[in-house]
């Protein structure tokens, strides 16, 4: 399975950076040159918070992905979104630079 490169969030917010935002411009581009894929994308957050929290705040920021998505013409039947708030971490060590991993959406393609 194809996977773009995943979308990083600030601590407890859901918007898209600006630095993020051609990371959607390429997913486009892909979903426009190939009409029969669809896209899975898992949301999460790093450790920090509660997991009531965290589930939501990765809820949050797959649907901030998948609006941006669909705003930019990727029919929203085509995208599935689920959300794993801190379950799943890239990294376990207690710093900036391994939080920022988990503060993600995960983009995957499939034809």
């Amino acid at each position: 399975m194809q996977s773009f490169r995943d979308i990083l969030f600030d601590y407890d917010k859901s918007n898209i950076r600006a630095s993020e935002s051609s990371k959607i411009t390429d997913i486009v581009n892909y979903m426009t040159q190939n009409p029969s894929a669809s896209l899975r994308i898992d949301g999460y957050a790093d450790p920090r918070g509660t997991n009531q929290y965290n589930m939501v705040l990765s809820q949050k920021r797959v649907n901030t992905v998948r609006d941006a998505l669909v705003k930019a013409g990727v029919a929203q039947s085509r995208i599935a979104p689920s959300h794993y708030g801190e379950a799943r971490p890239k990294c376990t060590e207690k710093t900036e630079a391994c939080w920022q991993l988990d503060r993600r959406v995960e983009v995957f393609v499939s034809r």
